[in-house]
C-alpha cells in the first residue's frame, strides 16, 4: 500500500507520542546516557500537543498506521529572528520505515499553506538517528550545536602541573571577564554565533558569576591559574536544561568553559576539566552533559576527544528569500 501523507491534527497526538516514545525507549535501552525523561505518554503528549497547538505538523500513514510525523511552529531564535523550531520529540519515524522518511515529512511540512514558516529553519535530532540526520543534510541543513555526554564513573584525573582551584568571592569579577571574552570568542570568525535574546536559554550564551558559584552545592567552577593570573575557567551546574531528552535534575551540565589562548596547549583544559568531573563524581552522578557549536574548532575538537559523546544535534537551514515570493 502507497504512503499518505496528510496534515496533523489533535487528534493524531496520541500515535505521535506512542510513536516517539517506543523509539526513545529503544534509544535508551542502547545508550543509558539518554536519561529517563521521555520514556511515558504522560511526559511526551504534553508537548506534543502544545507544540501542534501553536504550531503545524503532517503525518505519513502506510496500512492505516502512522509511521512517521513531523511538526513545527514559529518563535524568535538566533539574532532575534523569527525561525521555525523542530524539537527532537517533535519528529519521529517508526523503526525500520524508509529511509527518506524524514525528508518527504518535511517537505511537506514545508508546503503547508504554500508558503515557508520563516526564512531559518531550525531542528533537533538524535545522534543516533541517522537516516533523519541524513535527510536533513540533503534538505539543505548544517550542524550548529551538539549537546553531548559522558560517562564518569570510574573517572581518574591525570597527573598534571597546572594549578587549579576554585575562585574566591574577589576573584569573581576576574572570572566574569574571562566569561565575556568567551562570548566575545563565539561572536568571531570561525563561529559567528547570532547573539539571541536572553529569553532563548541555550542560545543565548553568557553567565554572570555570583557567590551563588562558590556556595551552593549545585554548582561548581574551576579556574587555572599561573602565578596571581587566572588563565581559564570551567563552571558546572545540576539543574533543569535544554533540550528537553536532557532536562533530568540529576544531571549535571558543563555551563561555560574558556581559557587564554595564549595558555592552550598547555594542559590547563585538561586540568580544569578534570576538577570539573571530580566534582561530578564527589556529588555523585555517573554522567555529566555539555553543548558546543560545532562552527568553534577548538572546543569541539576538545570535547569529543574527552569521550563526550554526542547525543543531540541541533540544525539548522537558512531559506533563499526567493523561496517565499
Amino acid at each position: 500500500m502507497s504512503m499518505i501523507f496528510r496534515e496533523m491534527l489533535k487528534a493524531d497526538t496520541s500515535d505521535a507520542t506512542s510513536l516517539f516514545v517506543e523509539r526513545y525507549k529503544d534509544r535508551r535501552s542502547k545508550n543509558p546516557l539518554h536519561p529517563p525523561t521521555l520514556i511515558s505518554d504522560d511526559a511526551v503528549l504534553p508537548l506534543i500537543s502544545e507544540w501542534l497547538s501553536t504550531g503545524h505538523g503532517v503525518v505519513a500513514e502506510q496500512d492505516g498506521e502512522m509511521v512517521g510525523y513531523l511538526l513545527g511552529r514559529q518563535t524568535t531564535g538566533m539574532g532575534g529572528l523569527d525561525m521555525s523550531f523542530t524539537p527532537e520529540w517533535a519528529h519521529a519515524t517508526k523503526a525500520g520505515s524508509a529511509g527518506d522518511l524524514t525528508g518527504n515529512l518535511y517537505t511537506r511540512w514545508c508546503r503547508i499553506g504554500g508558503r515557508p514558516e520563516s526564512s531559518l529553519h531550525m531542528t533537533i535530532v538524535f545522534a543516533d538517528e541517522k537516516s533523519a540526520h541524513d535527510c536533513f543534510v540533503q534538505k539543505g541543513f548544517g550542524h550548529h550545536l551538539i549537546d553531548g555526554g559522558r560517562v564518569v564513573d570510574g573517572f581518574k584525573p591525570g597527573t598534571s602541573a597546572v594549578q587549579v582551584s576554585q575562585p574566591t568571592a574577589t576573584e569573581l569579577d576576574r572570572v566574569n571577564a574571562l566569561d565575556a571574552k568567551l562570548t566575545d570568542h563565539l561572536d568571531q570568525a570561525p563561529v559567528y554565533r547570532p547573539a539571541s535574546p536572553a529569553s532563548f536559554g541555550r542560545f543565548s550564551g553568557g553567565h554572570t558569576y555570583d557567590l551563588s558559584w562558590i556556595t551552593e552545592p549545585t554548582k561548581s567552577i574551576w579556574v587555572s591559574r599561573e602565578g596571581d593570573a587566572i588563565t581559564g575557567f570551567m563552571s558546572a551546574e545540576y539543574g533543569p536544561q535544554r533540550p528537553s531528552s536532557l532536562k533530568y535534575p540529576s544531571l549535571p551540565q558543563i555551563e561555560g568553559a574558556f581559557l587564554d589562548p595564549s595558555f592552550r596547549g598547555s594542559g590547563s583544559a585538561n586540568a580544569l576539566l578534570d576538577a570539573v568531573l571530580g566534582w561530578v563524581v564527589e556529588t555523585g552522578s555517573p554522567y555529566c552533559t555539555v553543548d558546543f557549536e560545532t562552527s568553534n574548532p577548538e572546543g569541539s575538537t576538545f570535547w569529543l576527544r574527552n569521550d563526550f559523546q554526542p547525543l543531540l544535534i541541533t540544525m539548522t537551514r537558512r531559506l533563499d528569500a526567493r523561496y517565499g515570493a
